[in-house]
């Protein structure tokens, strides 16, 4: 939706209001109010929208107890923490970056690892890679290393542009984290066993993914 700048003439307590709300909200005074306005005459902001996706996103995690969902920290991003089988229980963290841009829905995964361990920073990287290879064998997907610890690719977002189907982006993200997050546990379950790991993947993945008519 296209902005554009407004000249209004607000009581001093309003502002003071509204500036308050925005800190608790990790937003800006513009923003805050656009939103209110918004929803007083029904209109949904591209805010509200990816808001939205990220409380039905909850509501599908909510039942997985083993995902601990973090706090909001901007209006585009939702993050959630789950801890690996692996010594010293270290957490792995899955973010999903969405954005309106030119009107069209994207979105990004980012998977995170604070380690400091090589070796466990090697598994990853093994991980992922044996994950790509069995995701592409079924679509293709353009996984990336940033920073050392962190691994990340585009979401395809093109089935779900509609407002309508919110919920349903909802599962299909909740559907594909917990598939994600379920591999690791697999793969650091074998990890004296290379062979047996990439079997286990790939029947994991097909039988875990199958009849998706929408893979993100």
């Amino acid at each position: 939706m296209k902005k554009s700048v407004y000249s209004l003439v607000l009581m001093d307590d309003v502002i003071e209001a509204i500036d308050e709300l925005a800190y608790v909200l990790h937003t800006s005074r513009s923003n805050l109010i656009n939103q209110i306005l918004a929803e007083r005459v029904a209109l949904v902001t591209p805010e509200q929208h990816l808001q939205r996706i990220f409380n039905s996103l909850s509501k599908c995690l909510k039942p997985f107890t083993h995902f601990q969902i973090q706090d909001q920290a901007a209006d585009h991003m939702y993050s959630i923490k789950s801890a690996l089988r692996y010594k010293y229980n270290p957490t792995i963290r899955y973010s999903v970056y969405l954005a309106q841009q030119a009107g069209k829905l994207t979105g990004q995964l980012r998977i995170i690892s604070r380690t400091q361990s090589d070796l466990l920073y090697d598994y990853l990287n093994h991980f992922f890679k044996l994950w790509s290879h069995i995701e592409n064998e079924w679509q293709v997907t353009h996984w990336e290393s940033e920073e050392g610890t962190k691994w990340l690719r585009e979401l395809h977002l093109d089935a779900f542009q509609k407002l309508s189907q919110e919920s349903e982006l909802a599962s299909m993200l909740s559907h594909y984290i917990k598939g994600l997050d379920d591999g690791l546990k697999i793969y650091f379950g074998e990890l004296n066993h290379e062979e047996v790991q990439y079997q286990l993947l790939k029947q994991h993945y097909k039988q875990h993914y199958q009849g998706q008519s929408h893979l993100v």
